[in-house]
């Protein structure tokens, strides 16, 4: 029987996750696509390489779909998988604490809070927020 704790985050989770549907935001896929054109500037193994490149593919296909992995991770957080349904939710929103950290640096630095804000929308926001809160619920 799922404990109380992860039914809450489950339930935030799959919420958020239809809020970040209805706004089409998704994880950090420019990211990763960067990380990606990199790699052969410092793996020079082909098969190593071809490897990494499609660990790559499916970090950005996980990322890509969004809501659907906020959800997915929700209902994996439910089946007391909580370590996996927090990657995958990561992945799915952009969500964590880098993410807030590199949030912070751009707001500050660029002093332009209102374009950022603006960059998604305020269903999008309310996505990412309940899906970051149901990360930290579940245990």
């Amino acid at each position: 029987m799922p404990n109380r704790r992860r039914l809450i985050a489950c339930t935030l989770e799959v919420v958020a996750g239809v809020l970040l549907l209805l706004s089409g935001i998704h994880g950090p896929t420019g990211t990763y696509e960067l990380i990606n054109e990199q790699l052969p500037n410092y793996i020079q193994n082909q098969q190593v390489l071809q490897v990494v490149n499609t660990l790559m593919l499916i970090l950005i296909a996980i990322s890509l779909a969004g809501g659907f992995a906020v959800i997915a991770g929700g209902i994996l957080i439910f089946l007391n998988r909580v370590g996996t349904g927090k990657f995958i939710i990561s992945l799915g929103a952009g969500v964590g604490l880098l993410w807030l950290i590199l949030l912070a640096i751009t707001l500050i630095t660029t002093q332009q809070v209102a374009a950022v804000i603006a960059e998604y929308s305020s269903i999008g926001w309310a996505g990412i927020i309940l899906a970051f809160a149901a990360r930290i619920i579940a245990k």
